[in-house]
């Protein structure tokens, strides 16, 4: 029963994420699960949150990750590998998969516990040469690749002004690669700035790059933008917060049942592939949506 998962739920914490202090953190937790048998763990290492979560999903505990969608990415690759069931509590400095549930802070979290729905989340699957990876919001290369990489390194802002300053800044030697991007045996050689396969809305902690990543249930919402010059870059990015590019002249928005991609290419952006805001693995890819349920908790207004 639900209640019981409740009484005995897990919250992993990530004591680096978003700007709260670790306690600020737990106080929030506790304003939400109060006078419950619930367990809070502060998790030292990536290793040891995917442990923990991976062990209380065997013993039919719920998990809720509480950072932001790197770890959220790593508790959910343990709820679709285990069948367990997850909750998102939005405690980093992106926050995208969180926002494509309707789940924004302690109130929605909490509506979430108490509503008891179960939905079905979209996710990536990213299939490298040796490993696969999941991805919860947009997953693929080029610029999102390079502006990723940028905002890792900027320790003072959040959000999407985050992530628009660490994209300006990667406009200073703007970078477009040659690949060659397969759909449906049909293979397309081209000179792209972007490529990128979405499963929910939102990337680069708030940033509408795919307004119709649920159109299509069982497809990938599939987003390029060919080579542009630098002033036409700076207009699609203004345009990205709006969701309004997927109408520019020079981005593809399609849905497609998957993709790989490929490049010949040297240059050291051109194969690094990114989702989640972290580093995936190196081309060529192939990316899918994943068929394996991922079940998360949501408020009534999450159930997309």
């Amino acid at each position: 029963m639900l209640i019981d998962k409740l009484n005995n739920a897990l919250f992993v914490v990530n004591p680096v994420s978003g700007k709260l202090s670790i306690k600020k953190k737990i106080s929030l937790i506790k304003s939400v699960v109060q006078n419950n048998n619930s367990k809070i763990v502060v998790t030292r290492s990536p290793e040891e949150s995917i442990e923990k979560s991976k062990d209380a999903m065997l013993n039919d505990r719920l998990v809720i990750a509480c950072g932001g969608d790197g770890l959220q990415n790593m508790v959910a690759e343990q709820a679709i590998k285990t069948g367990g069931t997850m909750a998102v509590f939005p405690m980093g400095r992106g926050n995208d998969f969180a926002a494509s549930l309707n789940v924004k802070n302690a109130t929605d979290v909490k509506e979430a516990l108490v509503s008891g729905i179960v939905h079905k989340a979209r996710y990536l699957k990213v299939e490298f040469d040796e490993y696969t990876k999941v991805c919860l919001t947009c997953a693929g290369v080029g610029l999102l690749s390079e502006a990723a990489f940028r905002a890792s390194k900027i320790p003072i802002l959040k959000g999407s002004l985050l992530y628009a300053v660490a994209t300006l800044l990667s406009f200073i030697n703007l970078h477009n690669h040659d690949y060659q991007l397969l759909i449906g045996g049909k293979e397309k050689e081209d000179s792209f700035l972007i490529i990128a396969g979405a499963a929910s809305p939102y990337t680069g902690g708030g940033m509408f790059i795919a307004p119709e990543a649920f159109k299509e249930d069982g497809n990938v919402n599939l987003l390029s933008a060919k080579k542009v010059k630098r002033l036409q870059a700076v207009k699609l990015l203004s345009q990205v917060f709006s969701g309004t590019h997927i109408n520019n002249s020079n981005v593809i928005n399609s849905h497609v049942s998957g993709f790989e991609i490929n490049t010949q290419s040297t240059h050291t952006w051109a194969r690094l592939v990114y989702g989640d805001g972290e580093y995936l693995g190196n081309l060529p890819v192939k990316i899918n949506i994943g068929q394996d349920p991922l079940n998360v908790l949501v408020p009534s207004s999450g159930n997309q």
